[in-house]
């Protein structure tokens, strides 16, 4: 009966550390960080804003891109190739689009928190809801992403 119940603790265990930490390329254990889009604008003026949320265990902060902006064939082009949005559709208060990260974005998180290890950006497929704001002609809170199979538009 001690035998099941200390495997029971060591098998919770166990996957708590798997699913709560993850290791780095030398088998260590890093911290639980996130590194996520949080919004899109658009303002006046062909300029846009992108802010990113990064979280390194409880500590939060966000990095923001505020860029001109460029549309050729639905792709906006944010920036010197910081960032790039395809396919934007609005209806009415919600969006859609597939946003990928430019080369020339850099390594935003870890100049926030130099405890992230190195990572990298998947592109995603975002849902947006309209957040209203005096300040813009449209800004975007995302809500639901899904990652997409390749990482260039």
């Amino acid at each position: 009966m001690k035998i099941k119940f200390l495997y029971r603790i060591f098998l919770v265990f166990a996957i708590t550390i798997a699913f709560g930490c993850k290791k780095n390329d030398i088998g260590e254990i890093d911290p639980i960080y996130t590194c996520r889009v949080d919004t899109v604008s658009f303002k006046e003026s062909s300029i846009a804003e992108v802010t990113f949320l990064v979280s390194l265990g409880q500590d939060i902060s966000y990095h923001t891109v505020e860029e001109e902006y460029k549309m050729e064939n639905n792709l906006i082009t944010i920036g010197n190739e910081l960032v790039f949005i395809n396919n934007f559709v609005e209806r009415s208060n919600s969006a859609t689009f597939d946003f990928y990260y430019g080369e020339n974005l850099g390594p935003f998180c870890q100049d926030l928190f130099s405890a992230i290890p190195v990572h990298t950006h998947d592109a995603f497929r975002a849902e947006a809801e309209r957040v209203i704001s005096g300040k813009v002609v449209g800004k975007w809170k995302i809500r639901k992403t899904s990652k997409l199979s390749s990482n260039r538009p």
